[in-house]
C-alpha cells in the first residue's frame, strides 16, 4: 500500500519542522523562588501557543538612567527570572513593532510579565503585560526555561 502526501499533510509536517525549532527547550518550571534579600524578582513567560510559536524575542530592560540591556530571549512556551534592584524599570521587546511594560520594583516583591504574540504585517509582534502573581503561578507551571 502506497501513502500519498496531499499538500495539506506537508504543509502540516513542514508547520511541525519549523515549529519544533522555536520553542523553549530547557528544564520544566518548577517553582516559584522568593526575591533574594533586599532585591525584587521578575518572572517573564509565554505560554505555548501556536500562533506566532514561530516568532521569539528579546526582553531588554531600561533602568532610570536610562540603562539598557538584554535580560532574555522569550521563546513560546518559555520563561526566565531576572533579580533586580528596587526601582522604576521599563521591560520592552520589538520585532516589527515595540511593547513594553513598566514597573516599580520594591524589594523582597515579586513580579511576573507575561508575553505574546500577536499578529503584524511581515512578523508577529509581541504583547507584554504585567499580571498577578495567582495567574502567573498557573500559566508558568506549563513552560520550559527559555534558554538560548
Amino acid at each position: 500500500m502506497r501513502f500519498k502526501l496531499t499538500t495539506t499533510t506537508l504543509l502540516a509536517l513542514g508547520t511541525a519542522i519549523i515549529m519544533s525549532g522555536c520553542g523553549a527547550k530547557g528544564p520544566t518550571f518548577s517553582k516559584i523562588e522568593k526575591p533574594e534579600k533586599d532585591m525584587g524578582l521578575v518572572y517573564i513567560y509565554r505560554p505555548s501557543s501556536f500562533i506566532g510559536g514561530g516568532i521569539y524575542y528579546d526582553i531588554h530592560v531600561t533602568d532610570q538612567d536610562g540603562n539598557d540591556k538584554v535580560i532574555g530571549t522569550l521563546r513560546n512556551g518559555g520563561y526566565f527570572q531576572y533579580t533586580s534592584q528596587p526601582g522604576e524599570k521599563e521591560f520592552w521587546a520589538k520585532t516589527e513593532a515595540k511593547s513594553s511594560v513598566t514597573i516599580d520594583i520594591e524589594p523582597n516583591k515579586m513580579y511576573c510579565i507575561k508575553g505574546e504574540v500577536g499578529i503584524g504585517f511581515i512578523a508577529g509582534r509581541p504583547h507584554l503585560t504585567v499580571v498577578d502573581n495567582k495567574l502567573c503561578e498557573e500559566e508558568i507551571k506549563d513552560t520550559q526555561l527559555s534558554s538560548d
